[in-house]
């Protein structure tokens, strides 16, 4: 045998041997048992809708890697937040529970303390409904995620966009960069106008930049359990992205397709590509089995035409959540469904999940994770069932309050979905299972079902103690009301 080909033998046989404990790590060595205190991270985009990624059936937004995490895990084809808005949507995720029990049920900054609604009520015509008041903080020393796992000792970090009140800091969180109270940045582009964090050299790009400092945190933690919150600006507006990358997509718009906006499209690519960044980060850390990430929306997506209140993006709407109806702001399909995929060591069931989960699900699910005990605020549920494959969900119904704008709250129980109208004080009735568009109102033809959901929302808003909007009524008679 020439010299040559026994040196190359030799040395490929020894890499085997090497390489074979490694992969007898990752596959047989794989146990049904989870690590004590596994690892979390949640990548959270902001205002990305249910049909926006390509496993949803997107066929101009560009997204392989959050798609190859939806083959390789477990997609949630009807997971929902919390809210049709960020701010509420996002306390929810935070802390287990509902919206409507912390009263923060709008967007941070825009709503009216709960102090001055008195003076609300005292003005415009009678009849008109006012808004509830809301909070503008989480209540004080209410359990969250990150500081229920910071007792078991693990590092916590909230990085990008946070839209809440008080800081991370004071929720939990050891490490906060790019948190900021703004629901949006100045400029996707350095520099960000973002008072914690450092801007980069000129022409940085935001989605990037932030997913270098997940990158750098995972490193830094690696030999300790944590939790990472990466949460993106993006693609909320002002729609903005790599010139080049927007190119691209104009050049591939077709003007017959619903979604065609080339900078929203473009945004959501860089999207994906930090889910791809954030994948291969753990798994060259080898932490890919004693970790759970989830991806996921805090709402559904904006269909109008916004993308030129801050930038001159082309005037097209921003996307469109087809089939489903309505987006943001609403609490139809299109301003509550969003894509959630959860991939990791902990997640034995892959596939696709067709049982209705939402965003109070996570804080829930992570703590019985990592052995925290439940707590006592929590109205989410436990996901471990569906993770594992071992069992569903014990839970009759989901609900929403929206009491803003729309005006709306919702019940979903089973594949029927009653929506409340507080202004038109009247129901409206949907199939999800035959009608996911919510197209065919049923209420005129079901109107004993009707009073029995109406009865089960109603007692919901009043178990949590729900604020709810109120009609103005002549100034003798004006009374706050919660």
């Amino acid at each position: 045998m020439p010299r040559t080909l026994e040196t190359g033998l030799k040395d490929r046989a020894r890499s085997l041997l090497l390489t074979f404990p490694v992969l007898l790590m990752l596959t047989c060595g794989r146990t049904e048992t989870p690590p004590e205190r596994p690892n979390f991270v949640l990548i959270l985009a902001d205002d990305l809708g249910w049909a926006d990624v390509g496993y949803q059936g997107s066929t101009f937004h560009r997204t392989p890697c959050i798609d190859a995490l939806a083959h390789d895990g477990l997609s949630f084809s009807q997971a929902y937040a919390a809210a049709p808005v960020c701010t509420p949507a996002r306390a929810a995720l935070f802390t287990g529970c509902s919206p409507a029990r912390l009263h923060i049920t709008t967007v941070y900054g825009e709503n009216t303390p709960l102090e001055d609604v008195e003076d609300r009520l005292d003005e415009g015509a009678p009849g008109t409904l006012v808004a509830p008041a809301v909070r503008e903080r989480l209540p004080v020393g209410l359990p969250t995620l990150a500081s229920s796992l910071r007792e078991l000792g693990y590092r916590t970090a909230l990085i990008g966009k946070w839209h809440l009140a008080p800081a991370p800091h004071a929720v939990g969180f050891d490490v906060q960069i790019g948190a900021s109270p703004a629901g949006a940045v100045a400029s996707h582009f350095s520099p960000y106008g973002v008072p914690t964090l450092r801007d980069g050299p000129p022409g940085e790009y935001l989605t990037d930049r932030l997913t270098d400092e997940a990158l750098r945190f995972l490193r830094e933690n690696r030999g300790r359990p944590f939790l990472l919150v990466l949460s993106h600006y993006a693609p909320h507006t002002p729609l903005q992205a790599p010139p080049e990358l927007v190119d691209e997509y104009r050049a591939r718009v077709d003007p017959r397709s619903p979604q065609r906006n080339p900078l929203y499209a473009a945004m959501i690519e860089r999207l994906d590509a930090s889910v791809g960044r954030v994948r291969a980060e753990l798994e060259r850390l080898i932490l890919t089995e004693q970790t759970l990430l989830v991806f996921t929306s805090d709402n559904g997506a904006f269909e109008g035409n916004r993308a030129t209140r801050r930038s001159s993006a082309e005037e097209e709407p921003v996307t469109s959540n087809l089939p489903l109806r309505s987006g943001k702001g609403r609490v139809y399909e299109g301003g509550l469904r969003v894509p959630m995929v959860a991939w990791g060591g902990l997640v034995r069931n892959t596939g696709r999940c067709s049982v209705p989960v939402i965003g109070t699900d996570l804080c829930p699910t992570m703590l019985a994770l990592a052995r925290h005990a439940p707590l006592a605020t929590s109205d989410g549920c436990d996901l471990t069932p569906l993770l594992t494959g071992h069992g569903t969900l014990e839970r009759d119904a989901l609900y929403f309050h929206f009491p803003h704008e729309s005006f709306a709250s919702a019940l979903r129980s089973g594949d029927e979905k009653l929506v409340y109208s507080w202004r038109k004080e009247r129901d409206e009735l949907y199939d999800l299972g035959a009608d996911p568009g919510e197209e065919h109102d049923l209420a005129a033809e079901r109107p004993e079902r009707v009073a029995e959901l109406e009865r089960e929302l109603f007692a919901w808003l009043d178990a949590v103690g729900a604020d709810r909007p109120v009609r103005r009524a002549p100034k003798e008679s004006a009374a706050p009301q919660r």
